[in-house]
Protein backbone atom coordinates (compact mmCIF):
# COMPACT_ATOMS: atom_id res chain seq x y z
CA UNK A 1 0.00 0.00 0.00
CA UNK A 2 1.17 3.51 -0.89
CA UNK A 3 0.95 5.87 2.11
CA UNK A 4 1.27 9.19 0.32
CA UNK A 5 0.82 12.56 1.90
CA UNK A 6 -0.19 15.53 -0.23
CA UNK A 7 2.69 15.69 -2.66
CA UNK A 8 5.21 18.53 -2.55
CA UNK A 9 6.89 20.22 -5.52
CA UNK A 10 4.62 18.50 -8.02
CA UNK A 11 1.09 19.08 -9.34
CA UNK A 12 -1.72 18.39 -6.88
CA UNK A 13 -2.91 14.81 -7.11
CA UNK A 14 -6.41 13.63 -6.27
CA UNK A 15 -6.30 12.20 -2.77
CA UNK A 16 -6.87 8.49 -2.44
CA UNK A 17 -9.28 8.03 0.52
CA UNK A 18 -7.90 4.57 1.38
CA UNK A 19 -4.36 5.96 1.41
CA UNK A 20 -5.40 8.91 3.58
CA UNK A 21 -7.19 6.58 6.00
CA UNK A 22 -4.08 4.41 6.28
CA UNK A 23 -1.94 7.47 6.93
CA UNK A 24 -4.28 8.64 9.72
CA UNK A 25 -4.33 5.15 11.23
CA UNK A 26 -0.53 5.06 11.36
CA UNK A 27 -0.37 8.53 12.91
CA UNK A 28 -2.92 7.51 15.54
CA UNK A 29 -1.42 4.11 16.42
CA UNK A 30 2.34 4.74 16.25
CA UNK A 31 4.47 6.79 18.65
CA UNK A 32 5.57 10.12 17.24
CA UNK A 33 9.17 8.99 17.63
CA UNK A 34 8.51 6.64 14.70
CA UNK A 35 5.94 8.42 12.53
CA UNK A 36 4.57 11.93 12.88
CA UNK A 37 2.14 14.05 10.90
CA UNK A 38 1.39 16.62 13.62
CA UNK A 39 2.05 17.28 17.28
CA UNK A 40 -0.29 17.27 20.28
CA UNK A 41 -3.19 19.68 19.94
CA UNK A 42 -2.76 20.73 23.57
CA UNK A 43 0.76 22.07 22.98
CA UNK A 44 -0.13 25.61 21.76
CA UNK A 45 2.95 25.14 19.59
CA UNK A 46 3.41 24.90 15.82
CA UNK A 47 6.48 23.64 13.98
CA UNK A 48 7.71 24.95 10.66
CA UNK A 49 9.77 22.76 8.34
CA UNK A 50 11.59 23.45 5.09
CA UNK A 51 12.26 20.94 2.32
CA UNK A 52 14.51 20.58 -0.74
CA UNK A 53 17.48 22.71 0.29
CA UNK A 54 20.00 23.87 0.84
CA UNK A 55 19.69 26.58 -1.80
CA UNK A 56 22.85 28.71 -2.15
CA UNK A 57 20.99 32.04 -2.13
CA UNK A 58 17.54 31.48 -0.63
CA UNK A 59 18.48 29.34 2.38
CA UNK A 60 20.86 31.98 3.83
CA UNK A 61 18.16 34.66 3.37
CA UNK A 62 15.67 32.41 5.15
CA UNK A 63 18.12 31.81 8.01
CA UNK A 64 18.51 35.57 8.44
CA UNK A 65 14.72 35.96 8.74
CA UNK A 66 14.41 33.04 11.16
CA UNK A 67 17.06 34.62 13.38
CA UNK A 68 15.30 37.98 13.32
CA UNK A 69 11.96 36.36 14.16
CA UNK A 70 13.53 34.09 16.84
CA UNK A 71 12.05 30.98 15.18
CA UNK A 72 13.69 27.58 15.31
CA UNK A 73 12.85 25.40 12.32
CA UNK A 74 13.60 21.96 10.91
CA UNK A 75 15.30 21.63 7.53
CA UNK A 76 14.91 18.46 5.50
CA UNK A 77 17.87 18.71 3.17
CA UNK A 78 18.59 16.66 0.06
CA UNK A 79 21.85 14.74 0.48
CA UNK A 80 23.36 15.71 -2.88
CA UNK A 81 22.61 19.39 -2.26
CA UNK A 82 24.00 19.19 1.26
CA UNK A 83 27.19 17.72 -0.17
CA UNK A 84 27.41 20.66 -2.57
CA UNK A 85 26.76 23.32 0.11
CA UNK A 86 28.02 21.84 3.40
CA UNK A 87 28.73 25.25 4.91
CA UNK A 88 25.02 26.12 4.73
CA UNK A 89 24.08 22.85 6.46
CA UNK A 90 26.56 23.61 9.24
CA UNK A 91 25.13 27.12 9.56
CA UNK A 92 21.60 25.71 9.88
CA UNK A 93 22.61 23.61 12.87
CA UNK A 94 24.93 26.24 14.37
CA UNK A 95 21.99 28.66 14.54
CA UNK A 96 19.90 26.23 16.57
CA UNK A 97 17.78 24.62 13.89
CA UNK A 98 17.29 20.88 13.43
CA UNK A 99 18.64 19.12 10.35
CA UNK A 100 16.78 16.16 8.89
CA UNK A 101 17.06 14.66 5.44
CA UNK A 102 14.84 14.32 2.40
CA UNK A 103 16.65 11.39 0.72
CA UNK A 104 19.88 11.69 -1.22
CA UNK A 105 18.66 12.61 -4.71
CA UNK A 106 14.90 13.22 -4.21
CA UNK A 107 13.68 10.44 -6.52
CA UNK A 108 10.01 9.75 -7.15
CA UNK A 109 9.18 6.87 -4.77
CA UNK A 110 6.54 5.60 -7.21
CA UNK A 111 9.35 4.69 -9.61
CA UNK A 112 11.89 3.64 -6.97
CA UNK A 113 11.99 0.23 -5.30
CA UNK A 114 11.90 -0.23 -1.55
CA UNK A 115 15.56 -1.28 -1.69
CA UNK A 116 16.33 1.83 -3.76
CA UNK A 117 14.71 4.09 -1.18
CA UNK A 118 16.64 2.29 1.57
CA UNK A 119 19.86 3.12 -0.28
CA UNK A 120 18.72 6.74 -0.62
CA UNK A 121 18.19 7.01 3.14
CA UNK A 122 21.58 5.41 3.84
CA UNK A 123 23.40 7.69 1.41
CA UNK A 124 21.83 10.90 2.75
CA UNK A 125 22.47 9.81 6.34
CA UNK A 126 26.15 9.21 5.57
CA UNK A 127 26.56 12.57 3.84
CA UNK A 128 25.05 14.45 6.77
CA UNK A 129 27.01 12.51 9.35
CA UNK A 130 30.21 13.50 7.54
CA UNK A 131 29.14 17.16 7.42
CA UNK A 132 27.77 17.46 10.97
CA UNK A 133 29.73 14.80 12.81
CA UNK A 134 26.70 13.01 14.27
CA UNK A 135 23.72 10.93 13.09
CA UNK A 136 20.64 12.62 11.65
CA UNK A 137 17.44 10.84 12.67
CA UNK A 138 14.59 12.76 11.02
CA UNK A 139 13.50 11.65 7.54
CA UNK A 140 10.90 13.12 5.22
CA UNK A 141 10.26 10.93 2.18
CA UNK A 142 10.22 12.65 -1.23
CA UNK A 143 6.70 13.92 -2.00
CA UNK A 144 5.66 12.44 1.36
CA UNK A 145 5.22 9.06 -0.34
CA UNK A 146 5.72 5.78 1.48
CA UNK A 147 4.81 2.14 1.07
CA UNK A 148 4.17 -0.19 3.98
CA UNK A 149 7.21 -2.21 2.89
CA UNK A 150 9.41 0.88 3.33
CA UNK A 151 8.63 1.32 7.02
CA UNK A 152 10.63 -1.53 8.63
CA UNK A 153 13.75 -0.67 6.62
CA UNK A 154 13.52 3.02 7.52
CA UNK A 155 12.94 2.27 11.21
CA UNK A 156 15.83 -0.23 11.21
CA UNK A 157 18.05 2.79 10.49
CA UNK A 158 16.60 4.59 13.55
CA UNK A 159 14.82 7.17 11.42
CA UNK A 160 11.71 9.08 12.49
CA UNK A 161 9.37 9.53 9.51
CA UNK A 162 8.14 13.12 9.45
CA UNK A 163 5.21 14.16 7.26
CA UNK A 164 3.02 17.25 7.77
CA UNK A 165 -0.59 18.37 8.09
CA UNK A 166 -0.34 21.96 6.74
CA UNK A 167 0.79 22.46 3.14
CA UNK A 168 0.21 25.84 1.45
CA UNK A 169 2.01 24.68 -1.72
CA UNK A 170 4.37 27.64 -1.43
CA UNK A 171 6.23 26.57 -4.56
CA UNK A 172 3.03 27.09 -6.58
CA UNK A 173 1.95 30.40 -5.03
CA UNK A 174 2.36 33.34 -7.44
CA UNK A 175 3.79 35.68 -4.78
CA UNK A 176 4.73 36.03 -1.13
CA UNK A 177 1.51 38.01 -0.60
CA UNK A 178 -0.55 35.07 -1.86
CA UNK A 179 1.35 32.74 0.44
CA UNK A 180 0.76 34.97 3.48
CA UNK A 181 -2.92 35.30 2.51
CA UNK A 182 -3.23 31.51 2.39
CA UNK A 183 -2.22 31.34 6.05
CA UNK A 184 -4.42 34.30 7.00
CA UNK A 185 -7.45 32.47 5.59
CA UNK A 186 -6.60 29.19 7.34
CA UNK A 187 -5.75 29.85 11.01
CA UNK A 188 -3.25 27.42 12.50
CA UNK A 189 -3.90 25.25 15.55
CA UNK A 190 -1.59 23.93 18.24
CA UNK A 191 0.27 20.88 17.00
CA UNK A 192 0.29 21.92 13.34
CA UNK A 193 3.31 20.79 11.37
CA UNK A 194 3.90 23.15 8.44
CA UNK A 195 5.54 22.25 5.15
CA UNK A 196 7.44 24.99 3.31
CA UNK A 197 10.45 24.98 0.99
CA UNK A 198 13.66 26.95 1.35
CA UNK A 199 14.01 26.57 -2.42
CA UNK A 200 10.83 28.65 -2.83
CA UNK A 201 11.42 32.36 -3.52
CA UNK A 202 8.36 33.31 -1.44
CA UNK A 203 8.87 31.49 1.88
CA UNK A 204 11.52 33.79 3.37
CA UNK A 205 9.61 36.92 2.27
CA UNK A 206 6.26 35.79 3.68
CA UNK A 207 7.61 34.35 6.91
CA UNK A 208 7.45 37.53 9.07
CA UNK A 209 3.77 38.01 8.19
CA UNK A 210 3.04 34.34 8.87
CA UNK A 211 4.89 34.52 12.20
CA UNK A 212 2.93 37.60 13.27
CA UNK A 213 -0.33 35.75 12.59
CA UNK A 214 0.80 32.74 14.61
CA UNK A 215 1.63 34.92 17.60
CA UNK A 216 -1.63 36.88 17.36
CA UNK A 217 -3.41 33.52 17.66
CA UNK A 218 -1.71 32.86 20.98
CA UNK A 219 0.54 30.17 19.53
CA UNK A 220 4.31 29.96 19.43
CA UNK A 221 6.93 28.22 17.32
CA UNK A 222 8.63 25.16 18.75
CA UNK A 223 11.11 22.48 17.79
CA UNK A 224 10.02 19.31 16.08
CA UNK A 225 12.42 17.39 18.32
CA UNK A 226 10.29 18.21 21.36
CA UNK A 227 7.60 15.98 19.85
CA UNK A 228 10.01 13.16 18.94
CA UNK A 229 12.86 13.56 21.42
CA UNK A 230 12.38 10.29 23.25
CA UNK A 231 13.82 8.44 20.24
CA UNK A 232 17.51 7.72 21.07
CA UNK A 233 19.49 10.27 19.05
CA UNK A 234 22.96 8.78 19.40
CA UNK A 235 26.13 10.74 20.24
CA UNK A 236 26.21 14.41 19.30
Amino acid sequence: MDLSASSSCQPQERRNPVRQLARRALAFSLPRALYITHGPRSSRCVCVTFDDGPHPELTPRLLDVLAKEAIKATFFVVGQRAEKYPEIVRRIEAEGHVVGHHSNSHPDPVHTSTLGMHREVLAASRVLREILGHPVRLYRPPHGKLRLADLPLIWSLQQTIVLWNVDPKDFAQPSAVHLADWFASRPLRGGDLILLHDSSPHAWVALPTIAAGVRRSGLHFGSLEQWTRWLPMGPR
